[in-house]
């Protein structure tokens, strides 16, 4: 009889698109009627989780106390005893993200495959001169096997790894149905604007956003969806832009798709992605859309037309404005692969 358990670990639910991304992937699991469980390690929940699947929580954090050089090896071994006692034996695991990743390259668990949503060089800053992010990168993922959520995201891996691993590529999925229907729960009151979503970082590169938009010259207000530990200086960079009045800081928001419905206009400005799931959300939406060419995804997403060059405010500006007065040569018909149960079929021909 096929075991039909499936298992996706992250570290929290704390509203990202590798978090997303897990929720609407073990929806996809169970309409295929398969039995999907997450796992948490961390106790942070700030997205629903579908009814059905099975949420549970790994005591992680009463490990912390462990001095590091243990913790992981300690970690992985009462990570397989907790998944056999309260699951059983699933017939794959999907890892995401650091630290996940770090804990479960060490399980002795079958069927481990590591997904990998960013882009690893840029993302742990791995370069020539400092081996030691290149080090810990192949002290994780040598000789696994790993799924990218993009072309560019494996190319980058493979670099890094010089082809010591497995590795696919399976893009992204996007619940069109669940992003439809909610996008109609209420119509924001800022309307018109134009939206970013993204986490106050530095790859995320608001910096860029708010010169883009100054330049511009767009009347439309900014609105600005997430949290994080720049915000502080972003809300700065406003005043000093002579912005602050038009730039709309809203917070996290555990429904963001009335924002993207109604946007007049969704910008991207990152220096790197790993498969922007707010572009394919847009997408799916029909909303017009201008990205940075950051690696990596938006150019597998989008139209050459609707990117511009890494770092170029002026260009980003400028293509916010043409898009706005030619909003309907920005938005572009959504690829049914990226469909959740035909990306679903895909994870389970790794079973």
């Amino acid at each position: 009889m096929l075991n039909k358990k499936i298992v996706l670990a992250i570290f929290t639910l704390q509203g990202s698109g590798a978090e997303r991304f897990v929720l609407t992937l073990a929806k996809a699991f169970l309409d295929l009627g398969y039995e999907p469980h997450i796992i948490i390690f961390k106790n942070v929940i700030e997205l629903p989780v579908p009814a059905g699947v099975k949420l549970h929580v790994f005591p992680y954090q009463a490990l912390r106390i462990l001095p590091k050089k243990i913790r992981r090896r300690v970690a992985s071994k009462l990570f397989d005893q907790f998944v056999l006692r309260f699951i059983g034996q699933p017939s794959l695991i999907l890892s995401n993200l650091y630290p996940v990743d770090f804990i479960l390259s060490q399980s002795a668990l079958e069927n481990i495959h590591f997904v990998i949503h960013n882009t690893t060089s840029k993302e742990l800053g791995c370069n020539d001169s400092d081996t030691s992010s290149i080090d810990n990168t192949l002290a994780i993922y040598d000789n696994k096997s790993c799924v990218s959520v993009s072309d560019g995201v494996e190319q980058d891996l493979l670099t890094i790894m010089k082809g010591d691993i497995e590795s696919r590529v399976i893009h992204n999925p996007v619940d069109i149905d669940l992003v439809r229907d909610t996008a109609l729960e209420f119509t924001p009151e800022q309307v018109p604007y134009i939206l970013h979503i993204g986490k106050f970082k530095e790859a995320k590169r608001h910096d860029i956003l708010l010169r883009a938009y100054a330049h511009s010259q767009v009347e439309y207000p900014l609105v600005l969806i997430g949290k994080g530990p720049l915000e502080e200086e972003i809300r700065a960079l406003s005043t000093e832009l002579g912005i602050a009045e038009k730039v709309l800081f809203l917070g996290f928001k555990s429904n963001p798709y009335p924002y993207i419905n109604n946007a007049e206009l969704m910008v991207v400005s990152s220096d790197f992605e790993g498969f922007s799931i707010a572009i394919l959300e847009a997408v799916a939406l029909t909303t017009p859309i201008v990205s940075t060419d950051c690696p990596s995804g938006p150019n597998e997403l989008l139209e050459q037309h609707q990117l511009v060059s890494v770092g170029d405010y002026k260009a980003l500006g400028e293509k916010m404005a043409t898009a706005i007065e030619n909003k309907q040569d920005y938005i572009i018909e959504l690829d049914q692969a990226y469909l959740p149960v035909e990306v679903a079929k895909k994870y389970l021909a790794l079973i």
